[in-house]
């Protein structure tokens, strides 16, 4: 377990931002859902990522992570803490894992 970890309230500690499961299912909303990396969590989606199609390139919105899941990491880590640690989370995310090219090409279809 990180120094920086947080944990989905299924007990899976969550290191690094690369651990969680992102899909592209819901297309027509321009919505990547991020799923906890346990693939037996009774919760598994976790939160979401927003973008908008501008001139065909994709260009993020919001982030955010569900309330249950922000919740239990509150009431582990303190209310300051978890917001520091989720939101820099979701920006690790949205800024190195995800490939905003593959999402034009997904448009263009």
């Amino acid at each position: 377990m990180s120094s920086l970890s947080i944990q989905c309230p299924c007990g899976r500690y969550i290191a690094d931002a690369s651990e969680f499961k992102l899909i592209f299912l819901k297309k027509e909303l321009n919505e990547i859902d991020i799923l906890c990396p346990n693939d037996n969590c009774y919760l598994r989606e976790l939160g979401y990522i927003k973008f908008e199609m501008k001139e065909g390139k994709p260009t993020f919105k919001e982030a955010t992570f569900y309330p249950p899941f922000v919740t239990w990491n509150v009431s582990q880590l303190g209310k300051e803490e978890a917001n520091q640690r989720l939101k820099q989370m979701l920006k690790d995310i949205v800024t190195k894992h995800i490939t905003w090219e593959l999402l034009t090409k997904a448009e263009a279809k």
